[in-house]
C-alpha cells in the first residue's frame, strides 16, 4: 500500500500543476477578479480524493458512492442553483454581455476549478496518453490568442509542463515521472525568459496573426455590442430619440456612391412597434452570419428568397444588381434592398443580419468599405405588380399568420377617428394591394409636405395628431402614419429607415444626408414584403426627404386602380380637432423621458440584445471539437501499436496481436466455429482460402503456447504482427468500416488478453 501511494506522488503533481495553470488561465481571460486560495484549495482536495478512489478497488467502490453522494447533497443545497446560474451568466458573457459573469464571480471560479481538476486528473493518467493534456494546453493556449492576452502565458507555463510531462512519459514509460517534472519546468521557464520583456515583433507576421484571430472572432465569437444606424444621424430626430416630430435641416453630407439600374430603397434599421411618440424594434437582437450554411433557411424566410412561388417568377421577381461604397463613416449597419438573393462584402467586412432581417458589419463602417447585393427592385406601383401580389395571394405561406399576429399591433390608446379613417378610405376595397395602395395616395394627395414641422407635444400621439391636427410633415410622419393605417386595415405593416437612392442615367446616385428617407413595407401573403412611400416626392433624380413638394401619386399601370371617393367626399377634409392623448402614466413616464432625451446628444444608439446565434455556433463547434478528440484518443489507446508499448511480458504482445488478428478476421465475416480449437479454425481457413493471408502457422503457434505452457518468444509477436498487418492491407472497405466501429464503439471494448482465439 505505502508503495503505490508513492507511486500515485508524482501523478498528483502532474494534476495539479495542469489544473492550476488551467485554471490561471481560464480565469484570467475572462478578467474575474476573484481569490484564488479557494480554487487552488478545491483543487488540491478534488484531486485528493480521486487519487483515493483509484487506490484499490475496494477504495473505487466505496469512494465513488461517496463522491455520487456528496456531489447529490451539494446539489441539493445550492449546487444545481450555482451551476444554472454560472452557465447562464457565461452564455450572456459570451453573447455579449460581460456584465452578467461578475455577478456569479465566486461560484463560477469554483464550478471552473472542480471541472478542470477532474479533466487534469483523467489526463495526467498514463493510459490517457499525451493528446488529452496537449489538447488543453493547446485550448488553453488558443484561449489566450483569441482574447489576445499574452500577458496570460506565464499563468499557463505549469500546465504547458505537465503536458510535456505526460508526452515525455508516452514516449518512454520507464522514466521517473520526479526527474521528469524539474526538467520540464526548466525548461519552459528558460524558454519564456529567454523571450524579451517587449516581446520579438516581426510585423508581417503580426499582422498576418491579427487579422487572422479577427477573422475568428468575427465570423465564430462575434458578441460585441454594435452601434446601429438611424435617422437621428441626419437630425431628424429634433425632440430626442424616443421622439418623432419637430423642425429638421439635413445636411447635403456624402454618405454613400451607390450604382443601380433604377430606384432603390436601401433598408437600415427595421422598427416593428409604435408607442403613440416613436418606433422601435422588439424583436430581439439575434444575430446570425450571413453565409453560414445551417442559416439558409431563416435567411430565406426573412429576406423572401422563396416568395412568390417559382410558378409565378416573371421579370419583375428578376433580381438586379447593385453597389455601394461609403463615402464617410457611419454606423456598422449595411444598406441594402429589402429582397436579397446574394450578398456580396468587400474587403474585411463580415457581414451578419438579425431576425428583424437588418444587415450590418462586426464593425463600424469606413470610408471606402464597399459591398454589392443582387435582389428584385420592387416598389408599389410597378406596372403589372397588383397582378402579381393578388395571384400570389392564393399560394402556401407558412408564415403568414406569424407575421400578422407580429406586425398588426397597435397601442390601446388610439381613438375611433383613426379607425375610421383607416375603414372609409379602404371601403370598397377587397384586394390588400388595392387597400395598402389607396391609404399610400390618400395620404401623400392630402397632406402637405414641410421640413418646417411644429413640435409634437409631448402627451399627445404623433400619428392622431399628424392626420387630424397639423396634417404636414416630412418621411418619419407620412411612413407612421401609413403603417398605422395599414395596421387598422388588417395588413400586416413595419416601420423602415433608410437611404433612398435614384440613380442618374448612368445609373450612379450619390447619396447624401438630404437622402435619408422613412418608409413602409407591407406583407402580403404568398408574395411578402413590399415598399410602400407615402412621402411626396419632388420629380427627378437625387430627391431625398428634403424639398419635396406634395405631388399625387400616379396609380401603377396594369394593376386595378383603388377605388378612392371623391375629393369632396373624404372625410378628413374638415376633420375633427382630434387629441388623441397618452396614457396618462405613460405620458408622464415619457416626459420624463423627454427631458432626458432633450439633454443627450440624439446619437445612434448601441444595440443591447443579446446575440446567441455566435454562441449557439461556439458551442456547437465546443462539441464537434471534443467529439473529434475523443474519437482520435480512443483510437489511439486502442491501437496495438500503442499498446504494445505497455505490454510488460512478450507473452502479452504475442496475445495482443493475435487479438488484433482475430478482430481483423471478424470484421471480414470470418469466425471460430463452436467447438472448434486454434489449429482446426486456421487449417480450415487455409484449406477453404478464406482468409487472404496463411494462417496455419500462427494457429500452431498459439496452441502451443497456450496450452504447452511455452514461453513466448518475439519471433512469435512478430508472426502475429506480420499476420495483422497483412489482414489490414488486404480488407475491403466494409470490412474496414466493421473494424474502425468495433473499436471506437464502447461496447467493443477490447479484452484480448482473456479471449482465445
Amino acid at each position: 500500500m505505502r508503495e503505490r501511494l508513492i507511486q500515485k506522488i508524482p501523478r498528483l503533481l502532474l494534476s495539479l500543476l495542469m489544473a492550476g495553470g488551467l485554471t490561471l488561465t481560464l480565469l484570467g481571460a475572462l478578467r474575474l477578479n476573484v481569490p484564488l486560495l479557494p480554487c487552488f484549495a478545491l483543487i488540491l482536495a478534488e484531486t485528493l480524493a480521486l487519487e483515493a478512489v483509484t487506490l484499490t478497488r475496494r477504495t473505487a467502490l466505496f469512494g465513488s458512492l461517496a463522491l455520487a453522494g456528496l456531489s447529490l447533497l451539494w446539489g441539493a443545497a445550492s449546487g444545481f442553483s450555482a451551476l444554472s446560474d454560472s452557465l447562464r451568466a457565461l452564455t450572456l458573457h459570451l453573447s455579449g454581455i460581460p456584465g452578467a459573469l461578475p455577478l456569479v464571480a465566486r461560484p463560477f471560479s469554483l464550478l471552473a476549478s472542480a471541472l478542470l481538476a477532474l479533466l487534469s486528473f483523467l489526463a495526467s493518467r498514463r493510459s490517457a496518453g499525451s493528446l488529452t493534456a496537449l489538447v488543453l494546453a493547446g485550448g488553453a493556449l488558443l484561449l489566450i490568442w483569441l482574447s489576445d492576452r499574452p500577458d496570460l502565458v506565464p499563468s499557463l507555463l505549469p500546465a504547458c509542463a505537465a503536458a510535456l510531462c505526460v508526452l515525455v512519459l508516452e514516449r518512454h514509460p520507464e522514466q521517473p515521472l520526479v526527474q521528469i517534472i524539474p526538467w520540464a519546468l526548466a525548461l519552459l521557464l528558460l524558454a519564456y525568459g529567454l523571450v524579451p520583456k517587449e516581446g520579438a515583433v516581426i510585423p508581417e507576421l503580426k499582422e498576418r496573426a491579427d487579422s487572422l484571430r479577427q477573422t475568428v472572432m468575427d465570423r465564430l465569437f462575434f458578441t460585441e455590442p454594435r452601434e446601429v444606424f438611424s435617422l437621428s444621424s441626419e437630425g431628424f430626430y429634433p425632440q430626442g430619440p424616443s421622439q418623432l416630430g419637430g423642425p429638421v435641416t439635413p445636411s447635403d453630407h456624402q454618405v454613400m456612391q451607390v450604382s443601380a439600374p433604377r430606384t432603390v430603397y436601401l433598408r437600415g434599421v427595421i422598427l416593428n412597434e409604435y408607442d403613440g411618440r416613436a418606433w422601435r424594434n422588439t424583436l430581439g437582437g439575434r444575430r446570425f452570419l450571413w453565409d453560414a450554411p445551417g442559416m439558409a433557411a431563416q435567411r430565406s424566410d426573412l429576406f423572401d428568397q422563396a416568395l412568390p412561388s417559382a410558378d409565378l417568377s416573371s421579370a419583375l421577381t428578376e433580381p438586379l444588381d447593385l453597389s455601394v461604397r461609403m463615402l464617410e463613416s457611419g454606423a456598422s449597419t449595411l444598406f441594402v434592398p429589402q429582397r436579397l438573393r446574394e450578398l456580396r462584402a468587400g474587403g474585411e467586412l463580415v457581414p451578419y443580419f438579425t431576425n428583424s432581417s437588418e444587415i450590418f458589419a462586426t464593425r463600424n463602417l469606413a470610408p471606402g468599405d464597399t459591398w454589392s447585393a443582387s435582389a428584385p427592385l420592387l416598389i408599389a406601383g410597378d406596372p403589372g405588380l397588383g397582378t402579381l401580389v393578388d395571384a400570389a395571394a392564393s399560394t402556401p405561406d407558412s408564415q403568414y399568420e406569424v407575421i400578422r399576429e407580429t406586425y398588426t399591433v397597435l397601442p390601446s390608446h388610439l381613438e375611433e377617428p383613426v379607425w375610421q379613417l383607416a375603414t372609409d378610405v379602404t371601403e370598397g376595397l377587397t384586394s390588400p394591394y388595392e387597400k395598402a395602395f389607396a391609404l399610400q395616395n390618400y395620404l401623400s394627395r392630402n397632406y402637405r409636405y414641410t421640413l418646417d414641422a411644429a413640435w409634437q407635444p409631448a402627451n399627445l400621439d404623433f400619428v392622431t395628431n399628424f392626420l387630424f391636427n397639423t396634417r404636414e410633415g416630412y418621411c418619419t410622419y407620412f411612413a407612421s402614419a401609413l403603417t398605422v393605417l395599414c395596421r387598422m386595415a388588417g395588413l400586416p405593416a413595419r416601420y423602415v429607415e433608410g437611404y433612398l437612392a435614384e440613380p442618374n442615367a448612368s445609373g450612379q446616385a450619390l447619396v447624401t444626408g438630404q437622402n435619408a428617407h422613412a418608409w413602409t413595407e407591407v406583407y402580403f401573403r404568398g408574395f411578402g414584403w413590399l415598399t410602400f412611400d407615402a412621402t411626396p416626392h419632388r420629380a427627378g433624380p437625387g430627391s431625398g426627404d428634403s424639398e419635396a413638394l406634395p405631388s399625387p401619386t400616379a396609380p401603377p399601370d396594369e394593376t386595378p386602380t383603388p377605388a378612392l371617393p371623391p375629393e369632396d367626399e373624404l372625410p378628413t377634409q374638415e376633420p375633427p380637432a382630434v387629441h388623441t392623448p397618452l396614457p396618462p402614466s405613460e405620458a408622464e413616464d415619457r416626459t420624463a423621458a423627454q427631458q432626458d432625451a432633450d439633454a443627450a446628444d440624439a446619437a445612434p444608439s448601441e444595440e443591447p440584445d443579446p446575440p446567441f446565434a455566435p454562441s449557439l455556433l461556439f458551442w456547437l463547434l465546443l462539441l464537434l471539437a471534443g467529439l473529434i478528440a475523443a474519437v482520435l484518443l480512443r483510437w489511439r489507446l486502442t491501437s496495438p501499436f500503442h499498446r504494445e508499448k505497455r505490454a510488460s511480458a512478450e507473452a502479452q504482445r504475442f496475445d495482443l496481436w493475435l487479438s488484433e488478428v482475430v478482430h481483423r478476421l471478424e470484421a471480414m465475416g470470418l469466425k471460430q466455429a463452436k467447438g472448434e480449437t486454434v489449429m482446426g479454425f486456421t487449417r480450415r481457413l487455409d484449406a477453404e482460402g478464406a482468409a487472404p493471408v496463411p494462417l496455419a502457422q500462427l494457429g500452431e503457434c498459439a496452441s502451443l503456447l497456450h496450452y504447452g505452457k511455452v514461453q513466448a518468444l518475439d519471433t512469435d509477436t512478430a508472426l502475429a504482427r506480420t499476420a495483422a498487418l497483412d489482414l489490414r492491407k488486404r480488407q475491403s472497405r466494409k470490412a474496414r468500416l466493421r473494424y474502425a466501429l468495433r473499436r471506437l464503439l464502447p461496447a467493443s471494448l477490447h479484452k484480448e488478453e482473456s479471449r482465445s482465439i
